[in-house]
């Protein structure tokens, strides 16, 4: 009798943890910066009416590779086109999540802070954030996954 009271105390400690954790999971996944706006849509109409400062997760096609930063070598930086046309900057910190090897031409599916600009918008924070401010950002590419 006295084992089965000590596990139903143990079984009801631990439901109690489960349904702790996962209710600090849903507010802290609903905190800004941790929701993920998805497709070329959702950065059309962010473009069209500035909005800036969200997660966002689109694919595309890399359509120029640019120069790293003189000054600042670790953002590696390309444009990609997205399935409307629009053209949005990548600046990925491959110190932090390592050099994508990309080529013109290539598809990409990128996950990132979306900030406004007038020629289309870029996005950043495309590796891990250690700071838990915002989700995790990365490029998938030819099936690796860079972050």
């Amino acid at each position: 009798m006295a084992a089965s009271k000590k596990s139903s105390r143990v079984i009801g400690a631990i439901v109690i943890a489960l349904v702790l954790l996962i209710a600090l999971g849903l507010v802290w996944q609903s905190r800004p910066g941790y929701e993920v706006k998805s497709g070329f849509m959702a950065l059309d109409e962010a473009h069209r009416y500035r909005q800036t400062g969200f997660m966002a997760e689109v694919d595309g096609t890399v359509a120029r590779i640019l120069m790293d930063d003189k000054e600042d070598r670790r953002n590696q930086k390309f444009t990609m086109r997205l399935g409307n046309g629009q053209m949005v900057l990548v600046v990925h910190d491959q110190e932090t999540a390592g050099r994508v090897p990309l080529s013109v031409g290539d598809p990409v599916l990128v996950r990132g802070e979306y900030v406004w600009t007038e020629t289309g918008g870029t996005l950043r924070h495309t590796q891990r954030d250690y700071s838990a401010r915002r989700l995790h950002g990365w490029i998938d590419h030819r099936g690796e996954r860079y972050d």
